[in-house]
């Protein structure tokens, strides 16, 4: 998929929702949403996220667990030593959100996550060699972030995320490993409450 379409899908996945009638999902409290952002390690580039939301339960007064499920991609470059190595990096990630109201306008919160990373390399130095590989890894998500609730359905907000990728980072043959990368994200994005 070219980078492009997944550029116009996570920024549509909004909208689509906001044209979603208001009437029941089925699942109470249901929220979905997109994301746009930075992602950088070794390697850095653009990163994509739609996420879906649902309560889970009150653990305390003034804070309250929900589950959350993202599907993520990110495009990640780094030049070195005459080339260049591309990661392609899509990202499954079940995770729970702890959030705590400051105010009805804003609440603060933070992720723990586990999930699977598809990451797919390519080493590129012109004129000696290309080659391609791919892995899947075990990954981590530690995140915390703000929402300002814009109304009863929608919250716009940003967050700041460690992603631990374990094993080889979607390269191992010809005898060079990329190793295991614990990227560094920024976020912003809305949710919106179907």
């Amino acid at each position: 998929m070219k980078l492009r379409t997944l550029l116009a899908v996570a920024l549509l996945t909004p909208a689509v929702a906001l044209a979603a009638p208001a009437s029941g999902t089925g699942v109470p409290g249901l929220q979905v949403g997109g994301f746009i952002g930075y992602e950088t390690a070794d390697v850095s580039g653009l990163a994509l996220r739609a996420d879906g939301e649902i309560p889970f339960r009150d653990l305390a007064p003034q804070v309250k667990m929900s589950w959350v499920g993202s599907l993520g991609y990110s495009h990640l470059t780094w030049d070195t030593f005459g080339g260049t190595f591309t990661a392609n990096v899509l990202k499954l990630v079940p995770a729970a959100r702890f959030t705590v109201p400051l105010n009805p306008q804003f609440s603060v919160f933070g992720d723990v996550g586990l999930g699977l990373a598809y990451v797919s390399g390519t080493i590129d130095v012109p004129g000696f060699f290309s080659s391609t590989d791919s892995t899947l890894n075990l990954m981590m998500r530690f995140g915390v972030g703000a929402w300002y609730h814009a109304s009863d359905r929608i919250k716009v907000g940003a967050m700041l995320e460690l992603d631990p990728i374990f094993g080889d980072f979607g390269y191992s043959k010809n005898g060079i490993a990329a190793t295991s990368q614990t990227t560094f994200n920024f976020l912003v994005g809305m949710m919106y409450r179907l």
